[in-house]
């Protein structure tokens, strides 16, 4: 069986401009010991917040069946003082749900904010502090939470909306 290739989310793109822009061990010129004491906490613990809010049987339940993994990335630099996880689960087929956590410092918070002002929010009510559609096909979702910024994708349903809706809900409300 031949996989297709599937488009990077914007959120994903980001990480890797961010990663590929900063050296390794530096962040904007501020050296890597600076990272946010979430991902410091979750490094020393040998997991990847990510996946400690996105669990194999949230995954399952997403995709309708069985899942491997979690593929777990992290954590990683992503700018001045903020860091990024992620975690990715797959399915039968072309199914896959990925869920990428960035902690972004205060300052910086209003401008990813502002890259929900023009996207869709129906159906987002109540859903962390902002949340927005990337797409129309609702195949990737964008949840703030304080300083949080959270990007859930899942590709291979033909109406994800529901299924990345409640991943969505259930890390948005483990954040801390």
């Amino acid at each position: 069986m031949q996989r297709r290739a599937i488009a990077p989310s914007a959120s994903f793109v980001l990480i890797v401009m961010s990663v590929a822009y900063f050296p390794a061990g530096l962040i904007g010129g501020i050296p890597a010991r600076t990272l946010s004491v979430q991902a410091r906490t979750a490094a020393q613990a040998g997991t990847v917040e990510a996946c400690t809010l996105l669990k194999k049987e949230d995954a399952a339940t997403a995709l309708g069946g069985t899942v491997t993994g979690p593929k777990a990335t992290g954590p990683l630099p992503s700018g001045p003082g903020a860091t990024v996880t992620a975690c990715e689960y797959t399915g039968s087929g072309y199914l896959s749900v990925q869920l990428n956590v960035t902690r972004l410092p205060a300052d910086q918070v209003a401008i990813f904010r502002g890259t929900c002002a023009k996207a869709g929010k129906e159906g987002l009510a109540g859903l962390g502090d902002v949340a927005c559609w990337y797409n129309d096909k609702h195949e990737e979702l964008h949840v703030f939470k304080a300083n949080a910024f959270i990007s859930v994708t899942l590709h291979g349903k033909s109406n994800p909306t529901e299924a990345i809706k409640a991943v969505a809900k259930k890390a948005v409300d483990q954040l801390k």
